[in-house]
């Protein structure tokens, strides 16, 4: 909450730090980074993410970087632009040289610069475009040309009329003069126009990634990167990898063709041409992004056939399968991918420059792309030079490199495959040639462990994953931008066998943590504990055959047989540590403070798995399914957002899982302790057709039952006695004390002294006021502030006029007590818990993360109400030596059909009890109808007069639910 601000990408560094990502290297060399203890001491991490692909040579090749060294100490250009650059010619003459070597015969191919792989790949698509437009408009000066042709031949008799016009839309009549072809002509022309403004056609695979800017995020086929950019940029067709009949019939959907006329045989026919609609078709040998998938051999080999048949250029990015990575320079040289374009970057500036080619077949080559694209920075004498260095040092020795890729590839994947064997329950499949691998886990989506669990269904398991490694380990690795469950390994040639036994030993470590589902190693690191665990071996906590885990789906139920009549859903009560050790057993070892530190690390990414549904039958004779969709967000938490005054973070979080809910098929949910303050009891979401409840009324309704069947046991009842209230600023304390004084003699109104708090209790008081006069004009007034109201001669004069009972009073009568009373005998507002002293019942409706009261604020035989016992500002301890007081858990209710509510889920403190604002929800849902909300779905919205809390109590009663009373 009080980190300091940043300025450069501060949610994404936000969420690494969340798994403990968010580490500042201070050195670099081979493969790996280091970055400085607490001490100042280096510590290695070995990196197996290689800059996405782009450290092929590793950190800071010692020949490159004295080559860079050289070339800047030389004072060697960098910008000439305009000038010749020999460097960029001998760039592509390698490359040249290379693709003959790979692709035997292939013909020459010219080359342009970029600054990365994005860009290149929108400078070969534009270059498609560009080549396209002008076979266009070379085909239309050719049709042009041959009407011409057709008509001089008709008018001097050379050539016969056509007698055939079937392929012109419409009827139109076969010409019979020359006027009348010219006529067919026009058609034709009007026809082709109309053709002439199809728009290009793109062809991608599912799965591709091929960068994120405007252009090249079109053909990257993830909807996350793709989605909300789609109309700035091409129609891109997606079809399946390897389904080369898929293809075809792609292909052959958006063929277009025009109109022209040739002379045969001495008579005009009208004939179809294609038209150049096929922009081209971009792939990736090996999907790197997508998952490591290889194109096949015949796959490429009929896709190339068709390609030649329609003239679609095919683009191979090869921007991170080049340079050898795979084992050869190109990798569609494995499969025998012969492209018209290819697509370098990542390695070629050799792991500083940032540099990136695109090569295009001469024959397909269009010289003037030279005068409609450029860029400043391409190209220039810098990036180029060690782009020509870089292709000497992997060229060297006959291509050593390549064979070394492939060697040190083989190694890794050898290894993978053993540790597949050895865990298949928890390798799904390892991919991969040369050194781009991926390891990928089998899903966890419906793991036991609800750390691991959740973090697959946020599609976030590898991050988790990835932290262990690093923190614990020393091993960097990353993710697949498409495939969560999947590790990707990409170092440089230079790793040793030595790097690749600690890569075992730690991925040996995280198939245990997977096969036993124990979240403690991977949740320590985050806890900010340091040290080792207070567990060093991994424990198998899988459940066992007969556990009532598994027969109750790991959350305390077994599952009904038929569906509920209707869904509800809870959205999370704030996070305690013994909730995060009941919900995952692995956890038991870690204390309070750490547990707190690692929900504290996750502020960010909130959500934990929703647990399985909790069946309640009411005796109406209707059904609700109840799931909790937690958050991982402590009272404490939930206290500084609102101090912070950043509670909108929360309600974006609120926004999301009532989203999510109401996508589950829940039309009602309730929100848990703390939530309805920080979300406006519901007012500040906005999702429609889903009644939300806070669950206050039946919380002011149930609370005020069992704190009365206290006070009358003990002060036969409320009847002239002080109430004070802790909290009486907030939703629920105002409402106690408004209900309060209809029996009470003297208000007391407790408040933070925060900023706000005194407006917040001068609007009790009035409202206090208000409802006070309301009984008095009714009549009604023979108890609590009412009946001493009654005296005050501003209220007598009132009742001598007439005032209406709902005429707004209660800032004019807080304004006459305030000048008749030197002290306010009614209603004393302050924020000094001393004042709680005086009363003989206190509400403690707070939402402090910490308990407030002790026995020094209460009085003799005072009985304390806490509506706050379930968060960790229960006031229990208050009482702790005092046997005269009485303490009153106060709002919670009894549930008729006695549904077992696991006590993980913190909303039931008892077998066969519920919170109050739990079973508000439940029987908003069970009623089927929002029950008395009469706010358009919102049953936190609106003021808690008593009539509504009544109501929400009655209608509770109604479907099975009781005040539990001491």
């Amino acid at each position: 909450m009080n980190a300091p601000t940043r300025y450069a990408e501060a949610l994404l560094t936000g969420m690494l730090g969340t798994f403990g990502l968010d580490v500042q290297y201070v050195r670099a060399e081979r493969n790996s980074l280091y970055y400085l203890d607490d001490t100042g001491t280096e510590v290695p991490v070995l990196d197996l993410i290689g800059g996405w692909g782009s450290l092929m040579l590793g950190h800071n090749h010692p020949e490159i970087v004295a080559y860079a060294k050289e070339l800047l100490d030389t004072g060697w250009p960098v910008h000439s632009q305009h000038s010749a650059h020999p460097v960029a010619d001998q760039v592509g003459a390698v490359l040249n040289g290379i693709l003959g070597r790979e692709f035997p015969g292939a013909e020459p191919y010219s080359i342009g610069f970029a600054n990365s792989g994005a860009e290149a790949v929108e400078a070969a698509v534009k270059h498609c475009e560009f080549d396209r437009v002008l076979r266009i408009q070379s085909l239309v000066q050719e049709i042009e040309w041959h009407a011409d042709v057709a008509l001089r031949a008709v008018s001097d008799g050379s050539a016969a009329l056509p007698d055939d016009t079937s392929l012109l839309p419409g009827d139109v009549p076969v010409p019979t003069t020359v006027e009348e072809f010219a006529g067919v002509l026009g058609a034709m022309a009007a026809h082709n126009l109309s053709r002439a403004g199809t728009g290009p056609v793109f062809f991608a695979l599912e799965r591709a990634f091929h960068g994120k800017l405007m252009g090249s995020t079109q053909f990257t086929y993830n909807p996350l990167f793709r989605a909300a950019f789609a109309a700035l940029g091409s129609t891109v067709t997606f079809v399946p990898p390897n389904d080369a009949a898929a293809f075809d019939k792609a292909v052959a959907e958006h063929r277009v063709t025009v109109l022209d006329v040739e002379v045969v045989h001495g008579r005009v026919t009208l004939v179809e041409r294609a038209f150049p609609v096929i922009a081209g078709l971009i792939v990736e040998p090996i999907q790197g992004e997508g998952g490591i998938h290889e194109l096949t051999e015949e796959f490429v080999a009929r896709v190339r056939r068709i390609c030649d048949e329609v003239e679609c250029p095919i683009v191979v990015d090869e921007i991170q399968t080049g340079m050898g990575r795979t084992g050869r320079f190109f990798a569609s040289s494995h499969i025998g991918l012969l492209g018209d374009y290819y697509v370098l970057g990542k390695s070629l500036g050799g792991g500083i420059a940032k540099s990136s080619a695109f090569l295009v077949r001469q024959s397909r080559y269009r010289p003037e792309f030279e005068l409609v694209h450029s860029s400043t920075f391409a190209k220039d004498g810098f990036s180029t030079a060690l782009a020509l260095r870089t292709l000497d040092l992997l060229e060297a020795d006959g291509g050593a490199a390549y064979e070394r890729a492939a060697e040190r590839g083989e190694r890794i994947l050898g290894m993978l495959r053993e540790l597949a064997a050895e865990f298949p329950d928890v390798v799904a499949d390892v991919r991969g040639r040369g050194l781009l691998i991926g390891l990928e886990f089998a899903d966890q989506s419906n793991a036991s462990s609800p750390i691991i669990r959740g973090k697959a269904q946020a599609g976030l398991l590898v991050f988790q994953l990835g932290s262990y490694l690093q923190a614990v380990h020393r091993i960097r690795t990353g993710p697949t931008a498409s495939v969560p469950t999947m590790l990707r390994i990409e170092p440089s040639i230079y790793i040793s066998d030595e790097e690749i036994d600690r890569l075992r030993t730690g991925l040996t470590q995280v198939c245990l943590i997977l096969r036993n589902q124990d979240a403690l190693p991977l949740v320590h690191p985050l806890t900010g504990a340091g040290g080792l665990p207070p567990r060093v071996e991994s424990a198998d906590f899988r459940p066992r055959r007969g556990d009532s885990a598994v027969q109750a789906e790991s959350d305390g139920q077994a599952t009904p047989t038929e569906p509920a009549d209707r869904r509800v859903a809870l959205i999370g009560y704030p996070l305690t540590p013994d909730l995060l050790r009941e919900a995952d057993p692995s956890l038991a070892d870690l204390d309070d403070e750490h547990l707190l530190g690692y929900s504290r690390r996750s502020e960010l990414l909130k959500d934990l798995p929703a647990f399985a549904p909790i069946r309640f039958d009411s005796p109406q004779g209707t059904s609700v399914d109840l799931t909790v969709y937690p958050l991982l967000v402590s009272s404490q938490q939930l206290r500084e957002y609102q101090v912070s005054g950043q509670t909108f973070l929360i309600g974006l979080d609120l926004d999301r899982r009532v989203r999510a809910a109401k996508a589950d098929g829940c039309d009602t949910v309730g929100l848990g302790f703390g939530l309805g303050a920080v979300a406006g009891h519901g007012r500040a979401l906005r999702v429609p057709g889903i009644t939300v409840t806070a669950g206050s009324a039946l919380a002011v309704g149930s609370a005020l039952a069992a704190v009365r069947h206290a006070a009358t046991e003990r002060l036969s009842g409320f009847a002239g006695s002080t109430v004070a209230v802790v909290g009486a600023g907030g939703r629920i304390g105002s409402a106690l004390a408004v209900l309060s004084a209809r029996e009470a003699a003297v208000i007391v109104l407790v408040g933070s002294g925060r900023s706000g708090s005194a407006d917040r209790l001068r609007a009790t008081e009035q409202w206090i006021y208000q409802e006070a006069w309301a009984r008095i004009a009714a009549g009604d007034a023979a108890t609590g502030l009412a009946a001493a109201l009654s005296a005050e001669p501003l209220i007598t004069g009132w009742l001598a006029e007439g005032r209406a009972a709902d005429e707004p009073s209660g800032a004019a009568i807080a304004a006459h007590l305030a000048e008749a009373h030197a002290v306010n005998p009614y209603v004393v507002v302050t924020d000094d818990l001393l004042s709680v002293r005086r009363a003989q019942v206190v509400f403690a409706a707070h939402s402090s993360p910490v308990p407030v009261l002790d026995g020094t604020h209460l009085a003799d035989g005072a009985v304390l109400g806490d509506v706050s016992f379930f968060g960790t500002g229960a006031e229990c301890a208050a009482t702790v030596g005092r046997d005269d007081l009485r303490y009153v858990r106060a709002g919670v209710l009894s549930a008729s059909d006695g549904a077992e509510v696991p006590r993980a889920l913190g909303i039931s403190p008892n077998p066969g009890e519920l919170l109050a604002g739990v079973a508000e929800a439940v029987t908003l849902a069970l009623s089927g109808d929002g029950g008395p909300a009469g706010d358009g779905g919102r049953s936190g919205a609106g003021a808690l007069t008593g009539e509504r809390v009544q109501a929400m109590v009655d209608l509770a009663r109604r479907h099975g639910f009781e005040t539990v009373t001491p």
